[in-house]
């Protein structure tokens, strides 16, 4: 028991940062999903509904004009996370412990985004997905093994790169503006948090969306 509680108390407080924006992201889209499933053909929506379908509308045309047939599964599981990774890049706003400057958290993100490309291509594909190794001649399935393993390296460095360099600035400028930061800082906040939170999300569904595209099958698109 005491061997549970001891690793229970050294839990680093990014991972439970990143477990309550989970919860947070979770609980907020199960309401406002209830509130769309329960709307009346001939009542006026608010204007927060309207924008929030309209997202989504979006989104799965964006989806759709990548992954074709594909999309009814990937779009909302593309969108979650682009939501998870959006609210833990600026969660550095609200005095929190931004998850994605870990690497523990942004390789995590890169292999479910691995995950989700490998798992698409057998779906699209079937059995054909494992022969694109030995395309176009056998002795090359040694670099397209590396080709298909790069991109969570990939996706993991340039999430926590950006999100680190950003909160070292930050730092810097607080330490060497002294009481003036108070002045400075907020908007450099608004760079660094919220513009450059919203770039990196942006910039992971970008990846995994053409990485996923490239192992859709012709068929999907008819």
């Amino acid at each position: 028991m005491s061997s549970v509680l001891d690793y229970l108390s050294n839990i680093p407080s990014y991972f439970l940062t990143s477990l309550a924006l989970m919860i947070l992201v979770g609980i907020i889209l199960f309401f406002v999903g209830k509130k769309v499933e329960k709307l009346n053909p001939t009542d006026r929506p608010s204007k927060f509904i309207v924008i929030f379908i309209s997202f989504v509308k979006f989104f799965n045309n964006f989806i759709k004009g990548y992954v074709g047939k594909q999309w009814k599964w990937l779009s909302p599981l593309i969108l979650t996370l682009a939501t998870y990774v959006f609210v833990s890049n600026i969660s550095g706003m609200f005095a929190l412990d931004s998850p994605t400057k870990y690497t523990a958290i942004t390789f995590s993100l890169s292999i479910f985004a691995f995950l989700i490309i490998q798992i698409t291509g057998l779906i699209s594909s079937k059995w054909k997905h494992f022969l694109s190794i030995f395309k176009p001649i056998p002795v090359m399935m040694p670099l397209n093994l590396i080709g298909e393993i790069t991109p969570i390296i990939s996706i993991a460095l340039r999430l926590f790169g950006n999100l680190i360099s950003g909160t070292v600035f930050i730092v810097l400028i607080y330490r060497f503006t002294g009481w003036l930061s108070v002045i400075i800082a907020p908007a450099f906040h608004l760079i660094f948090d919220l513009g450059f939170g919203f770039i990196q999300a942006l910039v992971y569904v970008l990846l995994t969306v053409i990485f996923t595209s490239s192992k859709i099958d012709d068929k999907d698109f008819v």
